[in-house]
């Protein structure tokens, strides 16, 4: 097979694109709609009586994700038929048709929280959604490519649980691939691309830069829990309310918050199921400690957006005299 064709898969998977554009119903607010285009809808209705044509016609339809395939190579045929048939992608592919029937309120849901983000960021534009079923590919759910933004739908549907766990996906990353996270999870990507560009070595710019990114969200989703929004369940948000004081403690006596070497930080950096420094602690507490540490830094400067966005870390820290 040739170079072109094995370049070809992975993006077919997780660079896909769909059918059809929809207009949401912008009755009861009037929104910029969003183009959702559904290639999972498109792929999985295809005729397998006659696939090579029919993946001829989307080839030339979407040349832009599809071009360099060779249709005429019958082993590249029968991956895709593989994929088509398979029993889990059938059987996930059902779960996505009844979760998301609805494609109009779809469309509205992804164009109104554009919408938000816009207000926060007008460099958004209006990037095409597409969605695809990436075989539980959770390392790629949603990748934003300025104009485009590609969502692996069957990571946003409930009752993939068993099937999760059977491929082996930690619980730790199962438990947040359901439908509640489809917003949050779009609105961080998208927001995290938007801020501006700051060079992240230290513990503490982790930190701010979680925290500025979960101002934001806030801002664009005010009426979703915090837990959703850090990835976190109740237990674990209610850890880190009762250990604030601890978690800081810690960072500061140990001398991380201006460390540089990532190894010695990981743990408040990274996913994981826990934070093996602190008992009973969830990991990824630079996002609670910087949500926090923003709050206060907006409390001081009477909620100053412009601030915030150009402040540096050091800044942040020194202004909102975090000190739990």
């Amino acid at each position: 097979m040739s170079k072109q064709i094995l370049c070809f898969f992975p993006l077919l998977f997780c660079l896909v694109i769909c059918g059809g554009c929809h207009r949401g119903n912008d009755s009861a607010r009037s929104v910029p709609p969003v183009c959702v285009l559904r290639y999972e809808t498109a792929l999985m209705r295809a005729d397998t009586a006659h696939l090579k044509t029919s993946m001829q016609a989307l080839t030339e339809k979407f040349p832009l994700y599809l071009e360099g395939a060779d249709w005429e190579n019958p082993l590249n045929v029968r991956r895709i038929r593989n994929f088509i048939e398979d029993p889990l992608v059938q059987t996930v592919y059902e779960r996505i048709e009844k979760q998301y029937a609805d494609s109009t309120a779809f469309n509205r849901r992804i164009a109104l929280l554009f919408d938000r983000i816009r207000r926060e960021f007008p460099a958004l534009g209006n990037p095409t959604v597409y969605t695809y079923i990436s075989y539980f590919d959770f390392m790629n759910r949603i990748l934003y490519l300025d104009s485009a933004l590609s969502v692996a739908l069957d990571l946003y549907v409930d009752g993939n649980e068993q099937q999760m766990d059977e491929i082996g996906i930690p619980r730790y990353i199962s438990r947040k691939l359901n439908a509640a996270y489809l917003e949050p999870d779009l609105a961080r990507v998208l927001i995290t691309s938007l801020l501006p560009g700051t060079e992240r070595a230290s513990l503490l710019d982790h930190i701010v830069f979680e925290g500025k990114i979960q101002y934001f969200m806030e801002q664009v989703l005010p009426h979703t829990e915090p837990s959703l929004l850090l990835g976190y369940d109740e237990r674990q948000m209610l850890w880190c309310k009762a250990h604030e004081r601890e978690i800081w403690q810690y960072m500061v006596q140990q001398n991380l918050l201006f460390e540089t070497n990532p190894l010695k930080f990981r743990y408040f950096v990274e996913e994981g199921p826990f934070n093996p420094l602190l008992e009973g602690a969830p990991a990824r507490l630079c996002q609670y400690t910087g949500r926090r540490m923003v709050q206060a830094f907006m409390k001081k400067t009477g909620n100053d957006r412009e601030r915030l966005l150009q402040a540096s870390a050091r800044e942040v820290l020194q202004i909102s005299a975090y000190k739990p």
